[in-house]
């Protein structure tokens, strides 16, 4: 995952947003705002909040399932699991088995060749005495809302695609279409992975096609300045996309990536996201599976640190500083009907991780 920017448009720093008051962090005694707005890396060098540190830190099978590989490694396999079960309503992401395959060529064997191998991991990891009831469902409806939002972005005439934190994405492989242009950010050296990958699997025959590789740890400089030298066009209505990254910011980046995309879109831009409940992590209701997922992810010194509120309203307010429109808001709930209408609601057991939400604004 990339590191964003905190930075306004201006670039004149974090401290314009650093107290947006729709954005909270787990922990406000442990706020990073000293430092430049980092994103997933540099909020692994932030402490970890004290709630991911009580009891044990090996919580679980879903630790001893995923334990030493990168969070986005666990989420490229998730990704391949409904459509490989067959899955009704699975997603579409017909690449992410074989850059499963190319990064965790043990792991891949044993699903391929292992009979139940695929079924039992599932139930592993869905388990609700030790794991989290809808993480794989999770993974499957969110990949498809995307894909929905880069489909109907295209529909509409949008011919220019960000896609913040790329890490494994495949869209600009499997959706884009003559005359639009992808942008994938991310760290140097994951772009540079990520690149190698591509051309060695041949997702795309014509060179012309592939996405443009913005290679920039976005903690040292800004979204703009990454950009800038790239055939990127801010004259240019632009979807931008960020999967999987807003939980992982301090309270400054979240608000100052807001910031910093509603810069660099013109009039008719869209941002589409997904964020944490601030509910859940001020331990208020019930989330089942949420300790699980806070564990297994500060164990990889990727703690969740900010939320929103889990409301229309809420979303709305962290978004309007920006100039930015609320354009959708989506519950869990609201997700699996969605997405994933075979699927019933049970709060007992949710059919989907029922503490990610997800929301999308216009310029």
């Amino acid at each position: 995952m990339t590191s964003t920017d905190a930075a306004h448009p201006s670039n004149a720093g974090a401290a314009a947003v650093a107290e947006t008051p729709a954005f909270t962090t787990a922990s406000s005694a442990e706020r990073d705002t000293a430092a430049p707005a980092g994103a997933k890396a540099a909020a692994a060098a932030t402490a970890v909040p004290a709630a991911d540190k009580a009891g044990s830190s090996k919580l679980g099978l879903l630790y001893m399932v995923t334990r030493g590989q990168p969070t986005n490694y666990d989420m490229l396999v998730f990704r391949t699991l409904n459509r490989e079960l067959g899955r009704p309503n699975a997603n579409a992401d017909n690449l992410a088995s074989r850059l499963r395959d190319e990064l965790m060529p043990g792991r891949s064997w044993v699903l391929k060749h292992l009979p139940g191998s695929r079924a039992q991991l599932r139930r592993t990891l869905e388990n609700p005495l030790w794991g989290v009831p809808g993480a794989v469902n999770f993974i499957d409806a969110r990949t498809k809302w995307f894909d929905g939002a880069v489909t109907e972005a295209l529909a509409d005439g949008i011919q220019q695609v960000v896609i913040v934190a790329a890490g494994y994405d495949t869209r600009a492989y499997r959706l884009g279409a003559p005359g639009v242009r992808f942008f994938e950010v991310d760290l140097p050296s994951a772009s540079h992975a990520k690149k190698a990958l591509v051309e060695k699997l041949k997702f795309v025959e014509d060179p012309s096609r592939l996405p443009t590789f913005v290679a920039a740890d976005l903690s040292r400089v800004s979204l703009a300045e990454a950009l800038a030298g790239t055939p990127f066009d801010p004259s240019q209505r632009t979807l931008f996309t960020v999967e999987g990254l807003i939980y992982y910011l301090p309270q400054a980046a979240a608000a100052g990536l807001l910031a910093a995309l509603s810069g660099l879109a013109a009039p008719g831009s869209r941002v589409y996201f997904d964020f944490m409940s601030q509910d859940a992590l001020d331990g208020r209701g019930n989330f089942p599976g949420f300790k699980v997922t806070r564990k297994s992810v500060a164990n990889k010194g990727e703690p969740f640190l900010s939320g929103i509120g889990p409301s229309r309203e809420a979303v709305a307010a962290a978004l309007a500083p920006h100039g930015l429109g609320l354009r959708e808001f989506l519950t869990p709930k609201d997700m699996v009907g969605l997405m994933l209408p075979h699927e019933s609601w049970s709060d007992r057991k949710p059919p989907i991780a029922s503490f990610y939400y997800y929301a999308a604004a216009d310029k």
